[in-house]
């Protein structure tokens, strides 16, 4: 008896996790850190067991203060960022993705972690120079309504 409760509870606990990653699975609204303002939206997606994140969206305000698609031609600093791959090589630790994470901005790659977060439906990607994640910033994405 006692077996079978603890493969019933293996189960269940095995089956819940990917399901967690798998709600990370779509697009997401990104945001300046430092205005609040909403930048891109990523799309995330599995392939061969990894996640993988590129940008399909840029955003700019209009005069009204409202966010509107940009368009080509793009400013020079967004140039090339249509397409670009956000994380690779993520992969399933727990109820977290791992992996590396670019930063378009700063053009450099960190150490990724990305948690889901059910009750506010949204995703804190945290990127860092060590494998801790203590020496870093974290991002908070909002589901793409």
């Amino acid at each position: 008896m006692k077996k079978l409760l603890f493969l019933l509870l293996f189960l269940a606990t095995a089956t819940s996790v990917p399901a967690q990653v798998s709600k990370m699975l779509g697009q997401w609204n990104t945001f300046d850190d430092k205005t609040g303002d909403m930048r891109s939206t990523i799309r995330i997606y599995e392939e061969r067991g990894s996640y993988q994140a590129v940008v399909v969206t840029l955003y700019e305000k209009d005069d009204n203060g409202k966010y509107k698609v940009m368009t080509p031609p793009y400013p020079k600093e967004y140039e090339g960022a249509i397409g670009t791959q956000v994380f690779s090589e993520m992969k399933v630790h727990g109820e977290h993705l791992k992996g590396k994470v670019f930063d378009p901005e700063s053009q450099k790659t960190y150490y990724g972690k990305v948690t889901y977060h059910a009750k506010t439906d949204e995703l804190i990607l945290r990127g860092s120079l060590d494998k801790a994640g203590l020496l870093g910033r974290s991002q908070t994405w909002k589901r793409k309504k």
